[in-house]
């Protein structure tokens, strides 16, 4: 048995913390710093002084996890909490809501949330709101309270909250009082939550790039502990590059308006008609009308009004589809030939039924991004290949098409995420040239090569140029 397997088992059945693989070095590093802190080198001694001095673990604990983080991480989720979710609960439940940062570390989430309410509704939005933070790492939560920051951790924070609600402190930053005031932080193991002790029910938990620490048992024994946190209608946001790592069934994947966030099974059908559940009984169109004409994509015409095409596509005849039907594959790889024969409807036809049967295929999102975007449907484009880069976050070529659609103009332009995306591109692509992006069955719609070139081009560029399709 290896010397660190003991240490292995303690923390896992204490925090849940999964430590194999290159975590290893991390935990034989913490090992190192114990034994010089306590001048105990005898591992059996050691573990024996851990499972006794309940501070000392916790001293432990705190080098084994990586406390890297950021103010506004994922900013399209925190607007979508603030702007669109959250004002939406509060037109159905009597104030505060109550949100939990499960897994806060130093402090960064909770407060992003603060700042972006407190943008939203002023000083009003600490009587609607109470907002918790929480972690297993005491070490952690004294900085988080403190809120004293510097470097990395601005990286995303726009100059103006940083002049707003920060003040110099020598080579550091400090939040502002009245937001340090109005988080709460507490002592919080994922594996023994108490919803009394942290002050639930919760109407949202955020469980965001935590998970990466847990094994697929863990996550599943967390999240039928949050699902008893959660308040009646409340749901769990996880990180864009966990959510599907989390769908292990103890709760239900629910989409909104390109959101992604879990809710028990017994409330997530009460939703808005704009959201679904992401486990479909029946066949999901995957783009609008099969009379909508099709308009060749270049920017003379990207604006204007549809015209019926040159040539029409051949109907898909129910005997031609019966023979048509083979494997999943075999499917996927003829709408894809349908695709680069223009023949959009059709290859829509041969995608639902895809979709429906699998959700979360990555070649099949991204080829029903294409065939939206080929349709004039840019909005419902732009929601595949983001579901995309939610399976597969290094998927370059839905990067790249997302950025598209922003700088040609067929939605209306953010720079930053248009600048996002096409970085993106080019650092996927730089470190590895002939990426596929994680396709199985179908080729890139363009080439690697050319990817990288255009987004690099692009990057910089403000006027918009013929890009393509």
């Amino acid at each position: 048995m290896s010397m660190l397997a003991p240490f292995k088992q303690l923390v896992h059945q204490r925090c849940g913390l999964h430590l194999e693989g290159l975590a290893e070095a991390r935990l034989a590093r913490a090992i190192t710093l114990i034994n010089d802190l306590t001048g105990i080198y005898d591992p059996e001694t050691l573990l024996a002084r851990l499972k006794q001095d309940s501070t000392l673990f916790d001293r432990f604990v705190s080098q084994l996890t990586v406390n890297e983080t950021y103010f506004f991480r994922e900013p399209e989720v925190l607007h979508w909490l603030t702007d669109t979710y959250l004002p939406r609960q509060l037109a159905k439940k009597q104030a505060p809501l109550r949100l939990l940062s499960a897994g806060c570390s130093s402090g960064e989430e909770p407060y992003s949330i603060a700042m972006a309410l407190l943008e939203r509704y002023g000083e009003r939005a600490k009587q609607l709101f109470q907002i918790n933070g929480g972690d297993v790492d005491h070490q952690v939560l004294n900085k988080a309270q403190a809120g004293i920051y510097s470097g990395m951790a601005f990286r995303a924070l726009s100059t103006a909250f940083k002049a707003r609600y920060f003040s110099p402190i020598g080579r550091s930053f400090q939040l502002v009082d009245t937001l340090r005031q109005w988080v709460t932080f507490r002592h919080f193991n994922l594996l023994a939550p108490s919803k009394h002790e942290l002050e639930g029910p919760f109407d949202v938990i955020l469980f965001r790039n935590v998970s990466i620490y847990f094994d697929e048992t863990t996550r599943r024994a967390i999240q039928q502990h949050l699902k008893q946190l959660l308040a009646p209608g409340g749901i769990v946001l996880c990180g864009v590059t966990e959510t599907m790592g989390n769908d292990l069934g103890v709760l239900s994947l629910v989409e909104d308006q390109g959101i992604f966030y879990f809710q028990a099974q017994s409330s997530a059908t009460t939703q808005p008609t704009n959201t679904h559940r992401l486990a479909p009984t029946s066949a999901e169109p995957v783009v609008g009308p099969e009379s909508a004409p099709y308009v060749p994509f270049t920017p003379q015409n990207n604006n204007v009004e549809h015209s019926p095409a040159p040539h029409a596509e051949p109907p898909l005849s129910c005997e031609h589809e019966t023979a048509a039907r083979g494997t999943f594959y075999d499917e996927l790889r003829h709408a894809h030939e349908l695709l680069n024969q223009n023949h959009f409807s059709n290859a829509a036809h041969l995608l639902t039924p895809l979709l429906a049967e699998q959700p979360w295929c990555l070649d099949a999102l991204l080829l029903a991004g294409l065939v939206a975007r080929w349709q004039q449907q840019p909005q419902q484009a732009f929601d595949y290949f983001k579901r995309a880069l939610y399976v597969a976050p290094d998927c370059w070529p839905a990067h790249f098409y997302q950025a598209e659609l922003l700088r040609q103009g067929e939605l209306p332009d953010n720079p930053a995420q248009r600048q996002r995306g096409y970085a993106a591109v080019v650092r996927l692509l730089e470190a590895s040239p002939q990426a596929n992006g994680g396709l199985k069955e179908i080729t890139p719609p363009i080439p690697p090569g050319d990817a990288c070139f255009l987004a690099k081009r692009y990057l910089n560029k403000q006027t918009a140029i013929q890009g393509v399709g």
